[in-house]
């Protein structure tokens, strides 16, 4: 890409996303504590905004620079999904994420710590976790504040909201619904 397409990509870009964020060129200039005319002159492509402006508008947008001058997620090395402050558990072939966990004896997602939300394609085994566990096979953790959903096995401690596995639970106490392929062992239910 040349330099002209680059600043014809960032301008509109620029435009788009200040537009979605619904800031008025106003706005945006009010918050890089610049004029609203360096804003309209962006977005026109007679100019483009100072390099050291580049951080803090891909803060205010919510996303990377790269994103700014049009790059892909793929080009840029970020994951295809928001910012969502999830834990994932991923398994990458090459440069493709692996949709599901096709060894699951070898791939096992372990977490010490806490954790808000967990996810992997595989297996998960984790301690106390704040909010929901998404596993594609087994989930194996301590108490787990939301929800848990599993593609085969539920191992766990108290769960505060409903748990779904496609074969078995083994836990304590459940806040929701139980509901499992073949078998529900927990305290109550």
């Amino acid at each position: 890409m040349n330099e002209s397409a680059y600043l014809k990509t960032l301008s509109e870009n620029i435009l788009n996303l200040r537009k979605s964020s619904g800031l008025t060129q106003e706005n945006l200039a009010e918050r890089l504590n610049i004029s609203f005319q360096a804003v309209s002159k962006w977005e026109n492509e007679q100019s483009s905004p100072d390099i050291a402006l580049l951080p803090a508008l891909a803060e205010i947008f919510g996303v990377s620079i790269d994103r700014l001058f049009g790059r892909n997620a793929e080009a840029g090395g970020l994951a295809p999904w928001d910012d969502d402050d999830k834990l994932r558990g991923i398994i990458f072939r090459g440069r493709n994420i692996l949709e599901t966990c096709n060894n699951p004896e070898k791939f096992i997602f372990t977490f010490k710590g806490e954790a808000l939300n967990v996810e992997s394609n595989c297996t998960v085994t984790c301690g106390d976790v704040a909010g929901n566990v998404t596993a594609g096979v087994d989930v194996n953790c301590g108490d787990v504040n939301g929800s848990v959903e599993a593609g085969v096995n539920v191992n766990c401690g108290n769960i505060a909201g409903g748990v779904n596995a496609g074969v078995s639970i083994s836990c304590g106490d459940v806040g929701g619904e139980a509901n499992a392929g073949v078998s529900v062992n927990c305290q109550s239910c």
